[in-house]
């Protein structure tokens, strides 16, 4: 695996993008002295939107060849006898260095030669090329850190607290008491004042029932969007209730549902709200949301990999699902993407649950 001297930054701070102005730009850091690179390179996270990333360049490729002999034929070219017997005629301005046995040579060289290299050791020259360098550099991996856990204790103290929540008061505007009534339990869903009055906290909690994360979030009462102005009215419960140590791990927002049927097929989506709208409309699924679309990726799916899932993508998302499934289906998956969306003429951005509630 190439660990590369500069990569994004990891963490949740955003820049203002140098092309759309918004504030959702991640900047490449170097992974020696975790300082930034300069403004320009980047990737904003509006892909539909925007789409601008410029990451730093990176050098020409040089592998290691392990030879029998090198002999200097001209003054511009030396020929090699590898260790297989191939010999090879090799200009000097594609060799990088080398010794009695053994040289660097380009790939764009070897790659038309019959040398094998492909498992060779090699590195990244530079020096023909100005500003920062992309290059791969051995580097000893930290230890993973634990994540932090919720207990159930504090979901079951807010949870009886039955606290009134906007969304949920939204929903009774839609469907019965009863059905809202049973779509709220199945997904434990709690209101709260920690942040804004009438919240929503969607607790994620994975298939072994530990709790990962609580993710508030207010909606109108009469509309039930979520509130994002004068800001986007979002919070993480371990940050609202002050604990500074807490190592957030995500997992799928109703994962401790796949356990309930394992004949059903798993629906994802990308709103929290949307699962639990779908999960009254078309129950014979078991809906599961990714909480944001780049949540819709390996490490999020892992746990459900040998289920039935069919994803459905919010509109303008249709290309980017259905790339990253079939790269999880050549591992094994079994990921089908709907289309639904793109076949309507909404904006981007609109949902499942947009579609069907305004049937």
């Amino acid at each position: 695996m190439e660990v590369y001297k500069y990569t994004l930054d990891k963490g949740s701070k955003k820049f203002l993008c140098p092309n759309c102005t918004q504030k959702t730009f991640v900047k490449y850091i170097d992974t020696y002295t975790e300082n930034y690179l300069p403004d320009e390179f980047g990737k904003c996270d509006r892909e539909q939107n925007c789409n601008y990333h410029k990451p730093p360049p990176k050098g020409n490729k040089y592998y290691l060849i392990k030879v029998l002999s090198l002999k200097e034929i001209t003054d511009k070219a030396i020929k090699t006898t590898d260790v297989n017997g191939i010999i090879t005629i090799v200009p000097k301005s594609q060799i990088l260095e080398q010794s009695k046995n053994e040289c660097w040579i380009s790939e764009w060289f070897l790659k038309n030669s019959t040398i094998q290299y492909l498992t060779n050791e090699f590195k990244y020259n530079y020096s023909n090329v100005s500003g920062f360098i992309n290059e791969v550099k051995q580097i000893i991996q930290p230890l993973p850190i634990a994540p932090s856990y919720h207990s159930l204790e504090l979901l079951d103290k807010m949870y009886n607290e039955k606290q009134i929540d906007h969304l949920t008061e939204f929903l009774k505007t839609l469907f019965s008491k009863d059905e809202v009534f049973k779509a709220t339990q199945n997904y434990l869903i709690t209101g709260t004042n920690i942040c804004w009055f009438n919240s929503t906290v969607f607790w994620q909690i994975n298939d072994k029932e530990k709790i990962h994360a609580g993710k508030i979030m207010q909606y109108d009462r009469f509309t039930g969007k979520r509130v994002k102005e004068p800001y986007n009215h979002i919070n993480w419960l371990h940050k609202a209730i002050k604990e500074p140590d807490f190592i957030l791990n995500q997992c799928l927002f109703g994962l401790h549902r796949v356990n309930e049927d394992y004949q059903k097929t798993i629906a994802i989506v990308e709103s929290e709200k949307t699962a639990i709208v779908m999960s009254i409309i078309l129950p014979h699924y078991i809906w599961i949301a990714t909480g944001s679309k780049g949540n819709f990726k390996f490490e999020m799916l892992k746990p459900i990999k040998k289920r039935n899932i069919v994803s459905f993508p919010d509109k303008g998302e249709y290309n980017n699902w259905l790339n990253k499934a079939t790269e999880l289906n050549a591992i094994g998956f079994k990921i089908s993407v709907s289309e639904i969306l793109e076949q309507t003429d909404f904006e981007n951005g609109f949902d499942l649950a947009d579609y069907y509630l305004s049937l």
